[in-house]
């Protein structure tokens, strides 16, 4: 979906990581290993994650996108450590109708329904336009024939098919520590799988769900919200942020710690940040976490209270 309007999800300045650098002051270099399914970049939107790559020069990144001649131009114009792949990842190895739109950006594996576009505004984008067939792959074994390895970081958009892609990449999903997923809370397209679906699953491959990256919707018609058409009376998607369940970081490595905590960190999810780099330190003998309690409490954002002292409602 577009993400233009001030209440949709992917939009805005990334927040700048307080742990990326801090770590590395400490000696404490990383590198991460992402990967973006649906990786065409939004005009205006920088994505969290692309600031790893200058902190931690280390650190790679793979898109993956359908078309291969957009792949081709992202691959002349990309910087090091960084490569996109025009692939298909769906559920596993088979072949599926493709749904184009009037928009590349809202094609889907599964087909759009346009009573959405006929009863609110601005979702013209999601009409359909064509009907093709692709091959789709599995996730598990786009990673293993592309040589990728082990996966720190999963950003997915693939309207619809998202839990078509977590299903074939089982083993994927049970390493990776941070998904930043779209979802949607109503099917716009058919028999689409839905938020509670997605987070069901990835609860299963011992993920929580975390929180949602702003909220997008839209007004019916014929009325406007404070002049917007965009103004998400109905809800309808998001990115939903999932993570490594928080209660159970006895099964991460100490490298895995602090790579979910520099996430956690980047977007802004600073109190459970410090809740990882204090498993952290319990494993490592480290005093991290005070480290970074200090950074972040030193400009009066983020305070942290007397224990026991329950916080304002």
């Amino acid at each position: 979906m577009s993400a233009s309007a001030t209440f949709e999800p992917g939009g805005g300045d990334a927040a700048v990581s307080v742990l990326a650098p801090l770590l590395k002051a400490n000696g404490l270099d990383l590198a991460f290993n992402m990967l973006n399914i649906g990786a065409l970049p939004l005009e205006g939107a920088e994505e969290p994650f692309w600031q790893l790559l200058d902190v931690f020069p280390a650190s790679s990144l793979a898109g993956v996108e359908l078309d291969q001649h957009l792949c081709d131009e992202l691959n002349r114009r990309a910087r090091e450590r960084v490569r996109y792949y025009a692939a298909a990842i769906g559920r596993t190895e088979e072949r599926r109708p493709l749904y184009q739109t009037a928009h590349p950006m809202c094609t889907s594996l599964y087909r759009p329904d346009e009573r959405y576009p006929d009863l609110y505004h601005d979702l013209e984008s999601t009409r359909l336009k064509s009907v093709d067939e692709i091959s789709t792959l599995s996730l598990d074994k786009f990673i293993a024939d592309n040589a990728l390895g082990e996966i720190d970081f999963l950003k997915i958009d693939v309207q619809g098919a998202e839990l078509d892609v977590f299903t074939g990449g089982a083993a994927a999903m049970r390493r990776i520590l941070l998904v930043v997923s779209e979802v949607e809370f109503v099917p716009m397209y058919m028999n689409q799988p839905l938020f509670g679906d997605v987070a069901a699953s990835l609860r299963g491959a011992g993920m929580m769900f975390h929180k949602f990256l702003g909220m997008a919707g839209r007004v019916m018609k014929p009325l406007t919200v404070q002049g917007s058409a965009r103004y998400p009376v109905q809800f309808m998607w998001s990115d939903a942020v999932f993570v490594r369940d928080l209660f159970e970081l006895a099964t991460l490595s100490p490298g895995q710690l602090l790579k979910l905590a520099v996430l956690l960190d980047i977007y802004d999810s600073k109190d459970a940040a410090l809740h990882v780099l204090r498993r952290y330190d319990a494993v490592e003998g480290d005093d991290l976490g005070d480290i970074y309690l200090s950074n972040l409490t030193r400009d009066g954002g983020w305070k942290s209270l007397p224990a026991g002292q329950a916080g304002t409602r």
